[in-house]
């Protein structure tokens, strides 16, 4: 069950809209729409501007939805691990949160309607899936971690079913599943005293603290070890360009990873979130030379 904070804040409109911008996460909406928009134009340049457009709304909107709903779901928990979200902290109300949930979830299905049967499907999936995100990572927060890193790197299949070429970046897809696989394990460090509090089962509050810094190494590393093999083996369109922008995401994503493993504090856990999302903007270029040669 969810509990209303004890007030819903009586700021003015900017601080209303600000209020909302940091609930729905706006950076991870725009890098969801952007790399949704670098596969269609990886697989083909001479895509149709309505397709960007609908393909940039649908991930835009499940996205934001997916943070907004989240809040919904962890508010008691996110009194202790994020005091300062505008839940938590009273500047939206718990009904305001559920509500722009619902209708950004309706939105990115209605953008998804004239991308065709197989994009409406799944991002009909998508919806059903992060609306209950939080039940399952209650359930089980290893398993919860499978569904965000398979729901993130859905957006660039997506893109793929967009075009018409489904099978074209299964690399790239999987790329992005082991990427967000280590950062959503990272991400729970900071949050194990509300994931205990809530009997949530994560690597980092049964294992430890290190075991979750060293499976989010091991993933890491495994990416790394990729680069070359994908580079060996699959025909791509610019693999340089590939090569240098994968690399400059995961020396990014590594580099926060360090500076968060040492230092361990709040400090150092926002960086760490800046420098994800810096990292995600690399990875969103070096979608554009993963495209298979045509």
């Amino acid at each position: 069950m969810v509990s209303a904070p004890s007030s819903t804040g009586s700021g003015g409109g900017i601080s209303l809209i600000r209020a909302f911008g940091q609930l729905f996460r706006l950076p991870v909406g725009i890098l969801a729409a952007l790399a949704g928009c670098a596969t269609l134009y990886a697989l083909n340049p001479a895509t149709h501007l309505q397709q960007y457009l609908l393909t940039a709304t649908v991930l835009a909107c499940i996205y934001s939805a997916a943070c907004a709903i989240n809040d919904y779901w962890d508010l008691n928990k996110d009194r202790i691990d994020h005091p300062e979200r505008p839940l938590p902290s009273g500047r939206l109300s718990p009904q305001q949160s559920w509500w722009a949930a619902i209708i950004l979830f309706i939105c990115a299905l209605i953008a998804a309607m004239p991308l065709g049967l197989y994009p409406l499907s799944l991002v009909a999936v998508s919806n059903v899936l992060l609306w209950n995100y939080s039940h399952l990572l209650s359930y089980n927060g290893i398993l919860g971690n499978f569904v965000v890193a398979v729901l993130v790197a859905a957006l660039i299949f997506l893109g793929s079913l967009v075009v018409g070429q489904p099978f074209a970046m299964l690399y790239p897809t999987w790329f992005l599943f082991c990427y967000t696989l280590a950062k959503e394990i990272i991400w729970d460090v900071h949050d194990v005293a509300g994931d205990r509090s809530q009997g949530i089962f994560t690597v980092a509050n049964w294992w430890g603290t290190q075991t979750a810094f060293l499976v989010a190494w091991g993933l890491i590393s495994i990416l790394i070890g990729s680069i070359p093999v994908a580079l060996l083996l699959l025909p791509m369109a610019h693999p340089i360009l590939f090569a240098v922008f994968s690399s400059v995401m995961l020396l990014s994503l590594g580099l926060a990873v360090v500076r968060y493993q040492q230092q361990g504090s709040v400090g150092a856990y926002k960086r760490f979130i800046v420098w994800e999302r810096l990292s995600m903007l690399f990875g969103v270029i070096g979608l554009l030379g993963a495209a298979p040669l045509q």
